[in-house]
């Protein structure tokens, strides 16, 4: 039970610290609002504008969130 409650507690910082992450890097890079751009443009603006180990984090957080994305998660009331 407290080996389930430890990693349950790791999880939880970790997915709380990778959003802290994209929001970071999203403001630091002056990123486009993803929800407005496909995929394939959000690749291409990362792929000029972003650099070094930034690049592959900025990219995954800004695609998950991409308009044309087919795994994007709806929620209720959207």
């Amino acid at each position: 039970m407290k080996k389930k409650i430890v990693l349950f507690a790791l999880l939880v910082v970790f997915m709380s610290d990778s959003y802290a992450g994209c929001a970071e890097l999203s403001k630091k890079y002056n990123a486009p609002d993803p929800a407005t751009k496909t995929m394939k443009q959000i690749e291409r603006w990362v792929k000029r504008k972003v650099k070094g180990a930034d690049a592959n984090a900025i990219k995954e957080c800004l695609i998950a969130k991409a308009a044309d994305n087919p795994n994007k998660a709806t929620v209720a009331g959207n």
